[in-house]
Protein backbone atom coordinates (compact mmCIF):
# COMPACT_ATOMS: atom_id res chain seq x y z
CA UNK A 1 0.00 0.00 0.00
CA UNK A 2 1.37 3.39 -0.94
CA UNK A 3 1.67 5.99 1.77
CA UNK A 4 -0.23 9.27 1.41
CA UNK A 5 1.71 12.46 1.80
CA UNK A 6 0.10 14.55 4.54
CA UNK A 7 0.17 18.30 4.27
CA UNK A 8 2.05 18.59 7.55
CA UNK A 9 4.63 15.92 6.79
CA UNK A 10 8.28 16.65 6.05
CA UNK A 11 7.99 15.21 2.52
CA UNK A 12 5.12 17.55 1.73
CA UNK A 13 7.02 20.54 3.16
CA UNK A 14 10.09 19.69 1.10
CA UNK A 15 8.06 19.62 -2.09
CA UNK A 16 6.33 22.84 -1.16
CA UNK A 17 9.62 24.60 -0.52
CA UNK A 18 10.91 23.52 -3.90
CA UNK A 19 8.04 25.30 -5.58
CA UNK A 20 8.39 28.38 -3.37
CA UNK A 21 12.11 28.65 -4.14
CA UNK A 22 11.32 29.24 -7.79
CA UNK A 23 12.92 26.06 -9.15
CA UNK A 24 9.92 25.64 -11.44
CA UNK A 25 10.17 29.14 -12.87
CA UNK A 26 11.22 29.47 -16.52
CA UNK A 27 14.93 29.64 -17.25
CA UNK A 28 14.44 32.46 -19.77
CA UNK A 29 11.96 35.32 -20.29
CA UNK A 30 8.79 34.25 -22.15
CA UNK A 31 9.13 34.89 -25.86
CA UNK A 32 5.66 36.41 -26.05
CA UNK A 33 6.67 39.40 -23.91
CA UNK A 34 9.58 40.32 -26.19
CA UNK A 35 9.19 43.05 -28.77
CA UNK A 36 8.82 42.11 -32.43
CA UNK A 37 11.88 43.11 -34.44
CA UNK A 38 11.55 43.21 -38.21
CA UNK A 39 13.86 40.65 -39.81
CA UNK A 40 14.26 38.68 -36.58
CA UNK A 41 10.69 37.41 -36.06
CA UNK A 42 11.61 33.72 -35.75
CA UNK A 43 14.42 34.07 -33.22
CA UNK A 44 14.46 32.33 -29.82
CA UNK A 45 17.04 32.02 -27.07
CA UNK A 46 18.82 29.30 -29.06
CA UNK A 47 21.45 30.47 -31.53
CA UNK A 48 20.38 30.35 -35.17
CA UNK A 49 22.91 30.37 -37.98
CA UNK A 50 22.32 33.19 -40.46
CA UNK A 51 23.20 32.17 -44.04
CA UNK A 52 25.81 34.44 -45.62
CA UNK A 53 24.94 36.66 -48.58
CA UNK A 54 25.65 35.47 -52.07
CA UNK A 55 29.32 36.05 -53.01
CA UNK A 56 29.97 38.81 -55.50
CA UNK A 57 33.61 38.03 -56.26
CA UNK A 58 35.39 36.26 -59.07
CA UNK A 59 36.37 32.65 -59.02
CA UNK A 60 39.96 33.34 -58.05
CA UNK A 61 41.84 36.30 -56.70
CA UNK A 62 44.68 37.43 -54.48
CA UNK A 63 43.93 38.75 -51.00
CA UNK A 64 45.34 41.97 -49.62
CA UNK A 65 45.18 41.63 -45.78
CA UNK A 66 44.85 45.38 -45.28
CA UNK A 67 41.93 45.58 -47.68
CA UNK A 68 40.36 42.56 -46.01
CA UNK A 69 40.39 44.37 -42.68
CA UNK A 70 38.62 47.29 -44.37
CA UNK A 71 36.03 45.01 -45.90
CA UNK A 72 37.15 45.45 -49.51
CA UNK A 73 38.90 43.08 -51.87
CA UNK A 74 41.89 43.40 -54.13
CA UNK A 75 41.85 42.85 -57.91
CA UNK A 76 42.16 39.32 -59.25
CA UNK A 77 45.49 38.71 -60.97
CA UNK A 78 46.24 35.48 -62.76
CA UNK A 79 47.20 32.38 -60.80
CA UNK A 80 50.87 32.50 -59.91
CA UNK A 81 53.29 30.47 -57.81
CA UNK A 82 55.87 32.14 -55.65
CA UNK A 83 58.45 29.36 -55.88
CA UNK A 84 58.89 26.14 -57.76
CA UNK A 85 59.51 23.02 -55.66
CA UNK A 86 63.31 22.83 -55.19
CA UNK A 87 65.57 19.82 -55.44
CA UNK A 88 66.34 17.83 -52.32
CA UNK A 89 69.05 19.04 -50.00
CA UNK A 90 72.02 16.72 -50.01
CA UNK A 91 73.28 15.34 -46.66
CA UNK A 92 76.73 13.75 -46.63
CA UNK A 93 77.57 10.52 -44.78
CA UNK A 94 79.67 12.43 -42.25
CA UNK A 95 76.84 14.88 -41.52
CA UNK A 96 74.35 12.01 -41.19
CA UNK A 97 76.63 10.10 -38.78
CA UNK A 98 77.16 13.25 -36.71
CA UNK A 99 73.39 13.79 -36.50
CA UNK A 100 72.88 10.16 -35.42
CA UNK A 101 75.59 10.42 -32.74
CA UNK A 102 73.97 13.56 -31.28
CA UNK A 103 70.57 11.86 -31.40
CA UNK A 104 71.84 8.80 -29.50
CA UNK A 105 73.52 10.91 -26.82
CA UNK A 106 70.17 12.52 -26.03
CA UNK A 107 68.71 9.11 -25.13
CA UNK A 108 69.52 7.78 -21.72
CA UNK A 109 70.99 4.25 -21.76
CA UNK A 110 71.58 4.20 -25.52
CA UNK A 111 75.03 3.13 -26.58
CA UNK A 112 76.97 5.38 -28.93
CA UNK A 113 79.30 2.65 -30.21
CA UNK A 114 76.98 1.55 -33.01
CA UNK A 115 76.63 5.12 -34.30
CA UNK A 116 80.41 5.58 -34.40
CA UNK A 117 81.44 2.19 -35.76
CA UNK A 118 78.60 1.18 -38.10
CA UNK A 119 79.34 0.68 -41.77
CA UNK A 120 77.04 2.65 -44.10
CA UNK A 121 76.18 0.42 -47.08
CA UNK A 122 73.99 2.84 -49.08
CA UNK A 123 72.64 6.39 -49.02
CA UNK A 124 69.49 7.62 -50.76
CA UNK A 125 68.27 11.21 -51.00
CA UNK A 126 64.55 11.89 -51.13
CA UNK A 127 61.93 14.54 -50.27
CA UNK A 128 58.58 14.53 -48.53
CA UNK A 129 55.96 17.06 -49.64
CA UNK A 130 53.68 18.50 -46.95
CA UNK A 131 50.63 20.23 -48.47
CA UNK A 132 48.66 22.55 -46.15
CA UNK A 133 45.36 24.22 -47.05
CA UNK A 134 43.86 26.92 -44.80
CA UNK A 135 40.36 28.25 -45.38
CA UNK A 136 39.37 31.37 -43.44
CA UNK A 137 35.60 31.64 -42.89
CA UNK A 138 33.16 33.86 -41.06
CA UNK A 139 29.97 32.57 -39.44
CA UNK A 140 27.18 34.63 -37.87
CA UNK A 141 24.59 33.41 -35.38
CA UNK A 142 21.71 35.40 -33.84
CA UNK A 143 19.70 34.79 -30.67
CA UNK A 144 17.77 36.61 -27.98
CA UNK A 145 19.83 37.40 -24.89
CA UNK A 146 19.41 39.34 -21.67
CA UNK A 147 21.45 41.21 -19.07
CA UNK A 148 20.64 43.09 -15.84
CA UNK A 149 19.18 46.51 -16.58
CA UNK A 150 21.03 48.97 -14.38
CA UNK A 151 19.16 52.02 -15.59
CA UNK A 152 18.95 54.33 -18.55
CA UNK A 153 17.01 54.13 -21.80
CA UNK A 154 17.09 50.99 -23.92
CA UNK A 155 17.97 51.20 -27.62
CA UNK A 156 14.69 49.75 -28.87
CA UNK A 157 12.87 49.52 -32.22
CA UNK A 158 11.51 53.04 -31.70
CA UNK A 159 15.05 54.33 -32.29
CA UNK A 160 15.16 52.97 -35.82
CA UNK A 161 15.15 49.82 -37.88
CA UNK A 162 17.46 47.04 -36.76
CA UNK A 163 20.21 46.25 -39.29
CA UNK A 164 20.34 42.77 -40.78
CA UNK A 165 22.97 40.39 -39.33
CA UNK A 166 25.38 40.70 -42.24
CA UNK A 167 25.05 44.51 -42.40
CA UNK A 168 26.69 44.96 -38.99
CA UNK A 169 30.39 45.81 -39.38
CA UNK A 170 32.71 43.27 -37.78
CA UNK A 171 36.32 42.47 -38.64
CA UNK A 172 38.83 39.97 -37.25
CA UNK A 173 41.91 41.26 -35.49
CA UNK A 174 44.06 39.67 -38.17
CA UNK A 175 43.61 37.34 -41.16
CA UNK A 176 43.78 33.56 -40.65
CA UNK A 177 43.21 33.84 -36.90
CA UNK A 178 40.32 32.07 -35.13
CA UNK A 179 38.34 34.29 -32.76
CA UNK A 180 34.80 35.12 -31.64
CA UNK A 181 33.10 38.48 -31.11
CA UNK A 182 29.71 39.10 -29.52
CA UNK A 183 27.73 42.17 -30.68
CA UNK A 184 24.42 43.64 -29.52
CA UNK A 185 22.25 44.34 -32.54
CA UNK A 186 21.25 48.03 -32.46
CA UNK A 187 17.57 49.00 -31.98
CA UNK A 188 16.51 45.61 -30.57
CA UNK A 189 16.61 46.21 -26.80
CA UNK A 190 13.69 46.42 -24.38
CA UNK A 191 13.30 46.38 -20.59
CA UNK A 192 11.31 43.52 -19.04
CA UNK A 193 10.70 42.25 -15.48
CA UNK A 194 13.12 39.56 -14.34
CA UNK A 195 11.66 36.11 -15.01
CA UNK A 196 13.48 34.57 -12.05
CA UNK A 197 12.47 36.90 -9.20
CA UNK A 198 9.34 38.30 -10.91
CA UNK A 199 10.73 41.81 -10.66
CA UNK A 200 11.35 41.80 -6.90
CA UNK A 201 15.15 41.66 -7.12
CA UNK A 202 15.36 38.95 -4.46
CA UNK A 203 14.60 35.25 -4.21
CA UNK A 204 14.33 32.62 -1.51
CA UNK A 205 17.71 31.61 -0.13
CA UNK A 206 18.64 28.21 -1.59
CA UNK A 207 20.52 27.22 1.60
CA UNK A 208 17.70 27.69 4.10
CA UNK A 209 14.79 27.61 1.60
CA UNK A 210 13.64 31.06 2.69
CA UNK A 211 13.39 30.28 6.41
CA UNK A 212 16.47 32.20 7.53
CA UNK A 213 17.81 29.28 9.56
CA UNK A 214 19.11 25.76 9.16
CA UNK A 215 19.15 22.77 11.47
CA UNK A 216 22.00 22.86 13.98
CA UNK A 217 24.41 20.06 13.17
CA UNK A 218 26.14 20.21 16.56
CA UNK A 219 23.06 19.16 18.50
CA UNK A 220 21.11 17.58 15.64
CA UNK A 221 18.36 20.16 16.14
CA UNK A 222 17.69 19.21 19.76
CA UNK A 223 19.03 22.42 21.32
CA UNK A 224 20.94 20.54 24.02
CA UNK A 225 24.56 19.52 24.16
CA UNK A 226 24.93 15.92 23.16
CA UNK A 227 26.10 13.56 25.92
CA UNK A 228 25.64 16.15 28.63
CA UNK A 229 24.20 14.80 31.91
CA UNK A 230 23.31 18.30 33.09
CA UNK A 231 21.33 18.99 29.88
CA UNK A 232 23.26 22.13 29.04
CA UNK A 233 22.13 24.22 26.13
CA UNK A 234 24.07 23.79 22.83
CA UNK A 235 26.75 26.45 22.62
CA UNK A 236 26.55 26.53 18.80
CA UNK A 237 22.89 27.46 18.42
CA UNK A 238 22.35 28.95 21.86
CA UNK A 239 22.59 32.51 20.51
CA UNK A 240 20.49 31.92 17.39
CA UNK A 241 17.77 34.49 16.72
CA UNK A 242 15.48 31.66 15.53
CA UNK A 243 15.51 29.59 18.72
CA UNK A 244 17.37 26.59 20.07
CA UNK A 245 18.28 23.81 17.67
CA UNK A 246 18.49 26.26 14.77
CA UNK A 247 21.48 28.06 13.27
CA UNK A 248 21.18 31.41 11.53
CA UNK A 249 21.76 30.96 7.81
CA UNK A 250 25.11 32.48 6.88
CA UNK A 251 24.29 32.77 3.20
CA UNK A 252 21.35 35.14 3.59
CA UNK A 253 22.27 36.59 7.00
CA UNK A 254 19.18 34.98 8.58
CA UNK A 255 16.89 37.02 6.32
CA UNK A 256 15.67 34.16 4.14
CA UNK A 257 16.16 36.17 0.93
CA UNK A 258 19.19 36.67 -1.33
CA UNK A 259 19.87 38.89 -4.31
CA UNK A 260 18.57 37.46 -7.57
CA UNK A 261 21.60 36.24 -9.56
CA UNK A 262 19.83 36.75 -12.90
CA UNK A 263 19.03 40.45 -12.61
CA UNK A 264 21.70 41.21 -9.99
CA UNK A 265 18.94 42.47 -7.63
CA UNK A 266 17.81 45.21 -10.07
CA UNK A 267 14.53 43.40 -10.78
CA UNK A 268 14.62 44.25 -14.48
CA UNK A 269 16.36 42.80 -17.53
CA UNK A 270 17.44 44.32 -20.77
CA UNK A 271 16.44 41.89 -23.52
CA UNK A 272 18.18 42.30 -26.86
CA UNK A 273 19.23 40.37 -29.94
CA UNK A 274 22.81 39.17 -29.74
CA UNK A 275 24.95 38.49 -32.77
CA UNK A 276 27.88 36.09 -32.43
CA UNK A 277 30.51 36.42 -35.15
CA UNK A 278 32.96 33.52 -35.40
CA UNK A 279 36.07 33.51 -37.54
CA UNK A 280 37.58 30.08 -38.02
CA UNK A 281 40.59 28.66 -39.81
CA UNK A 282 39.82 25.25 -41.29
CA UNK A 283 43.03 23.31 -41.94
CA UNK A 284 43.54 20.38 -44.28
CA UNK A 285 46.83 18.69 -45.03
CA UNK A 286 48.37 15.87 -47.02
CA UNK A 287 51.85 14.35 -46.91
CA UNK A 288 53.36 12.30 -49.67
CA UNK A 289 56.77 10.67 -49.90
CA UNK A 290 58.93 10.41 -46.84
CA UNK A 291 59.85 6.73 -47.00
CA UNK A 292 59.16 5.23 -43.57
CA UNK A 293 59.37 8.41 -41.50
CA UNK A 294 56.08 8.88 -39.57
CA UNK A 295 53.99 11.81 -40.74
CA UNK A 296 53.81 13.24 -37.22
CA UNK A 297 57.59 13.69 -37.29
CA UNK A 298 57.56 15.26 -40.75
CA UNK A 299 54.96 17.84 -39.64
CA UNK A 300 57.32 19.06 -36.92
CA UNK A 301 60.44 19.14 -39.08
CA UNK A 302 61.80 22.27 -40.71
CA UNK A 303 61.20 22.41 -44.42
CA UNK A 304 61.55 24.76 -47.33
CA UNK A 305 58.48 26.50 -48.74
CA UNK A 306 58.26 25.34 -52.33
CA UNK A 307 54.85 26.75 -53.23
CA UNK A 308 52.75 29.34 -51.44
CA UNK A 309 49.68 31.27 -52.50
CA UNK A 310 47.01 33.36 -50.75
CA UNK A 311 43.76 34.37 -52.38
CA UNK A 312 40.05 34.81 -51.89
CA UNK A 313 39.88 31.38 -53.47
CA UNK A 314 42.84 29.30 -54.52
CA UNK A 315 42.91 26.87 -57.41
CA UNK A 316 44.18 23.28 -57.10
CA UNK A 317 47.88 22.81 -57.71
CA UNK A 318 48.61 22.31 -61.43
CA UNK A 319 49.85 18.79 -62.15
CA UNK A 320 52.55 20.16 -64.47
CA UNK A 321 54.07 22.21 -61.62
CA UNK A 322 54.34 19.62 -58.86
CA UNK A 323 56.47 16.54 -59.35
CA UNK A 324 54.08 14.25 -57.46
CA UNK A 325 50.74 13.68 -59.18
CA UNK A 326 49.05 12.62 -55.93
CA UNK A 327 49.87 16.05 -54.50
CA UNK A 328 47.78 17.75 -57.20
CA UNK A 329 44.93 15.29 -56.64
CA UNK A 330 45.01 15.85 -52.87
CA UNK A 331 44.96 19.62 -53.38
CA UNK A 332 41.85 19.42 -55.55
CA UNK A 333 40.10 17.10 -53.09
CA UNK A 334 40.86 19.23 -50.01
CA UNK A 335 39.71 22.42 -51.72
CA UNK A 336 36.46 20.73 -52.69
CA UNK A 337 35.92 19.46 -49.13
CA UNK A 338 36.52 22.92 -47.67
CA UNK A 339 33.87 24.42 -49.95
CA UNK A 340 31.36 21.88 -48.60
CA UNK A 341 32.31 22.48 -44.95
CA UNK A 342 31.96 26.26 -45.32
CA UNK A 343 28.47 26.11 -46.85
CA UNK A 344 26.95 27.90 -43.80
CA UNK A 345 29.78 30.42 -43.53
CA UNK A 346 31.22 33.18 -45.65
CA UNK A 347 34.51 32.23 -47.26
CA UNK A 348 36.87 35.15 -46.70
CA UNK A 349 40.20 33.82 -47.94
CA UNK A 350 42.26 30.74 -48.62
CA UNK A 351 45.93 29.98 -48.33
CA UNK A 352 47.87 26.90 -49.32
CA UNK A 353 51.51 25.94 -49.41
CA UNK A 354 53.80 23.02 -50.05
CA UNK A 355 56.62 22.40 -47.59
CA UNK A 356 59.53 20.38 -48.92
CA UNK A 357 61.17 18.25 -46.22
CA UNK A 358 64.46 16.62 -47.34
CA UNK A 359 65.05 13.04 -46.21
CA UNK A 360 68.28 11.06 -46.32
CA UNK A 361 67.89 7.29 -45.93
CA UNK A 362 70.98 5.40 -44.75
CA UNK A 363 71.31 1.61 -44.70
CA UNK A 364 74.03 0.33 -42.37
CA UNK A 365 75.59 -2.78 -40.88
CA UNK A 366 76.95 -3.10 -37.35
CA UNK A 367 78.24 -6.48 -36.22
CA UNK A 368 75.49 -8.89 -37.31
CA UNK A 369 72.77 -6.27 -37.42
CA UNK A 370 71.46 -4.66 -40.63
CA UNK A 371 69.40 -1.55 -40.13
CA UNK A 372 68.16 1.77 -41.50
CA UNK A 373 67.93 5.26 -40.09
CA UNK A 374 66.73 8.55 -41.51
CA UNK A 375 67.96 12.13 -41.35
CA UNK A 376 65.12 14.47 -42.24
CA UNK A 377 64.35 18.18 -42.30
CA UNK A 378 66.54 21.21 -42.67
CA UNK A 379 67.29 20.90 -38.95
CA UNK A 380 68.68 17.35 -39.53
CA UNK A 381 66.45 15.42 -37.16
CA UNK A 382 66.93 11.66 -36.87
CA UNK A 383 64.53 8.72 -36.91
CA UNK A 384 66.20 5.42 -35.99
CA UNK A 385 63.47 2.84 -35.32
CA UNK A 386 65.80 -0.22 -35.23
CA UNK A 387 68.90 1.20 -33.57
CA UNK A 388 70.77 -1.81 -32.11
CA UNK A 389 72.11 -0.29 -28.87
CA UNK A 390 69.06 0.94 -26.95
CA UNK A 391 70.35 -0.46 -23.62
CA UNK A 392 73.89 0.07 -22.35
CA UNK A 393 75.76 -2.46 -20.19
CA UNK A 394 75.05 -0.45 -17.03
CA UNK A 395 71.29 -0.96 -17.26
CA UNK A 396 69.49 -3.63 -15.29
CA UNK A 397 66.34 -4.99 -16.93
CA UNK A 398 63.79 -6.17 -14.35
Amino acid sequence: MSKKIRRGSSRYSSRRRKCEDGDLLPSAPPLEILDTVVGYEDLSFDAVCVPPPEPCIGDFGMLDPEQQMLGTWAPYPEYSLRTIIPHSCQVSEAAARSALTAYVKNHCCWGVGAARNMSVTSIRQNCAYHYILQTFTEKREARWAWAPHVGGDADGPDQGAAPSPWDLPASPSKPFHSEVKVIEVPHTASVKPCHRCRGTGTMACPSCHGKGFTRCLACQGEGWGLGSESRERCIVCGSSSHGHGRQDCNRCGAKGRVACPVCDSYGQLKCFIQLTVSWKVNVGEYITGGDEVPHDLLRQADGQIGIEETGIRVAPLPSDIVSDETLAMASAQLISEHFQVSSNALLLAQRHQVRVVPITTLHYRWKNHDGTYFVYGLDKKVHAPDYPQTCCCGCIIL
